[in-house]
């Protein structure tokens, strides 16, 4: 039945809104899962970072990175993303793992995964990038014990099946090795 805008007027609220959920259905609960990137860590370690942190994942070509003298050996230079400059580092490197040069035998084609926070960009350098997977943020937890003690300064907590140890970006950003050389 179609109602003209003056029978609408004078038809109760109760009916008009019975009829905007004509199935009585109760609204949707309140969805607190959170979206997260896997990628790999010293060929072995599932890691996340939550995906309203990342930027972009790009395939960056060796011949694209431009080193720099003198910074801490996680930096591996500098490329052009976007128009501006962007640091690179070897994630695996910066949190305590074999570098990647030394894992790979073939890193002609390093996969960066670029964070941001607080409108500071920065590239990170991984081995592979897996799927972006849901999460309930009330079921990450921290736990000690998982990773050797130099990553866990970078940790924001851990996910349970399949579990990842989540990242946090605003503790790579700020880490102390990259301070004095941005």
């Amino acid at each position: 039945m179609l109602f003209t805008q003056n029978e609408m007027a004078e038809k109760p609220t109760d009916a008009i809104s019975s009829r905007s959920d004509p199935l009585g259905l109760e609204p949707l609960p309140v969805d607190n899962r959170q979206r997260f990137l896997r990628f790999t860590l010293s060929q072995r370690n599932d890691t996340l970072l939550p995906l309203d942190q990342i930027l972009e994942v790009i395939q960056l070509p060796l011949a694209e990175i431009s080193p720099i003298p003198d910074v801490p050996s996680c930096v591996l230079g500098v490329c052009s993303w976007q128009g501006k400059t962007l640091w690179l580092v070897d994630l695996n490197h910066l949190v305590g793992y074999l570098p990647l040069c030394h894992q790979s035998q073939s890193l002609m084609t390093p996969i960066v995964i670029v964070i941001q926070h607080e409108g500071r960009s920065l590239g990170l350098a991984v081995e592979q990038v897996g799927d972006v997977d849901l999460f309930d943020e009330e079921k990450i937890y921290m736990e000690t014990g998982l990773c050797p003690p130099s990553m866990e300064p970078f940790i924001s907590g851990y996910c349970p099946q399949p579990g990842g140890i989540v990242l946090d970006a605003s503790a790579i950003i700020n880490a102390s090795p990259l301070q004095s050389h941005r």
